[in-house]
């Protein structure tokens, strides 16, 4: 991964593409382990060496960016992510306010982030059985909303922003295209 990437679009620095947004600053928490940074277990996968740590990573990264970097004399703060990190933003937008002073206008943005439980064409639940194994692999319950699975059971359901979303009070943006690839790959078909 490079140092800097170029953000286009509403992360572009530049007035003429994105006049709300050009003189923010921006940072990028790369990631790809697909849980939203929800993962938190003391073990170490013995098959593959793989730590299943992303919330940990998540709060140190907010620490150093509100501490060291300064992130907490910021008048306004958005929490955004596409795709796992939609949901992401959906899922820590909460705690990502309560970690600023309370003037601090604060929002977050999903982009991509809306994943459907439907079933499939021949009426399996592909997603949701993919979703409660990242749950289960990840041990994602704890960093899931509580308000979510004392409610819903399986816990493995509140990985679906439709049931998590409508529960976040700071202000959220959601941005879903009708047709997401990868949703149709995992609802519709079984595969991708």
């Amino acid at each position: 991964m490079g140092e800097e990437d170029n953000f286009t679009g509403i992360l572009s620095n530049e007035q003429k593409y994105n006049p709300d947004f050009y003189n923010l600053n921006r940072i990028e928490v790369k990631y790809c382990d697909g849980a939203s940074f929800t993962g938190d277990l003391e073990a170490v996968d013995p098959g593959t060496n793989l730590h299943f740590r992303e919330a940990r990573v998540f709060l140190a990264v907010m620490k150093d960016l509100l501490t060291v970097k300064g992130m907490i004399n910021a008048q306004n703060a958005i929490l955004s992510g596409c795709s796992a990190g939609g949901f992401a933003s959906i899922l820590y937008c909460d705690n990502f306010r309560a970690l600023f002073p309370v003037g601090t206008r604060v929002k977050c943005l999903a982009d991509a982030g809306f994943f459907i439980n439907v079933k499939d064409i021949s009426d399996a639940s592909h997603i949701e059985e993919f979703f409660a194994q990242v749950v289960a692999t990840h041990g994602s319950i704890k960093h899931l909303p509580a308000s979510c699975t004392k409610r819903l059971n399986p816990a493995g359901l509140c990985f679906f922003p439709q049931y998590v979303a409508g529960q976040v009070i700071t202000p959220l943006f959601i941005i879903n295209s009708a047709y997401d690839r990868w949703q149709l790959d995992k609802s519709h078909f079984g595969a991708g």
